[in-house]
């Protein structure tokens, strides 16, 4: 017994001093925020600044050029609409595949599969083109609308659904239930900490993105979160101002993984059981 407490209490220790090590970074960055820029480097390095800089933050959050604010909507309504369409389509089809029964059902889902092995590189080009030519270059939708299709996001719900019993699929079909009635009403419900899982990838992904920004954005109206911290990056030497920016950036995620967390946890953990 006192043996498994002392292992207990290594453990412990080591995943403490993990957790601290994976923080140090995010702690140094949320310093380094309230810093003048000559003590963020200064070899009398303290934690805590002599005088908190908050004036990092509104100079960050007021730029003429480039408002942090502005960017802020810009990523939020990137990964709001882009999240919500990706989490209708998502369901729906991994529904479709793991539920109904029709010709080429398998050889669909093999095809959609191998898209994942082509990299997002590749596709640009072609990207570039198709948005030039329909108009939604340089605007907003160029990021929102290929969020809608998440491979990754189908797999996922595809396996929930098929570990769902067929015999709620059946009741409801004698009581004249349509796959839309039964989708919306009786299956989707029951895949909450699948959806949740899918909220969360897919809202990161969208916060994150930077590459399909870069090429798709070049307005400085239309910047994100991304492509404002690289402005930063190569607009000043200051690294207060940077690290005020990624601090600023980093807010959304944390709040959403906070109020998401005992989902996430859950989907993964009953994936695995299931698979």
């Amino acid at each position: 017994m006192k043996q498994q407490k002392t292992i207990k209490w290594i453990h412990t220790v080591w995943v403490t001093a993990c957790a601290v090590l994976f923080l140090f970074p995010l702690l140094w960055m949320l310093s380094s925020s309230l810093k003048t820029g000559p003590e963020v480097f200064s070899l009398d390095f303290r934690w805590l600044p002599e005088v908190f800089q908050w004036e990092n933050y509104v100079r960050i959050w007021t730029d003429s050029k480039v408002p942090f604010w502005r960017l802020y909507v810009n990523s939020l309504v990137i990964s709001v609409v882009g999240t919500l369409g990706q989490l209708l389509i998502s369901s729906m089809t991994g529904y479709a595949l793991a539920k109904i029964d029709f010709q080429g059902k398998n050889a669909m889902f093999m095809a959609m599969m191998v898209t994942m092995m082509i990299p997002a590189q590749a596709t640009i080009i072609p990207r570039y083109m198709m948005f030039y030519t329909i108009g939604i270059y340089d605007t907003l939708w160029a990021l929102i609308l290929p969020a809608f299709f998440n491979i990754t996001s189908i797999f996922l719900l595809r396996q929930f659904y098929m570990g769902l019993p067929g015999e709620l699929m059946d009741a409801a079909r004698m009581d004249g239930g349509s796959h839309l009635q039964i989708w919306g009403r009786i299956m989707m419900p029951l895949t909450k900490p699948a959806l949740v899982t899918v909220t969360v990838l897919s809202f990161i992904n969208s916060w994150n993105e930077y590459l399909n920004a870069l090429i798709f954005l070049p307005s400085n109206k239309n910047f994100t979160v991304s492509l404002g911290i690289q402005y930063w990056m190569q607009m000043t030497d200051e690294y207060n101002l940077m690290m005020a920016a990624a601090a600023s950036a980093i807010v959304p995620i944390i709040v959403l993984f906070i109020f998401t967390q005992k989902y996430f946890v859950e989907s993964i953990a009953t994936t695995g059981v299931k698979g």
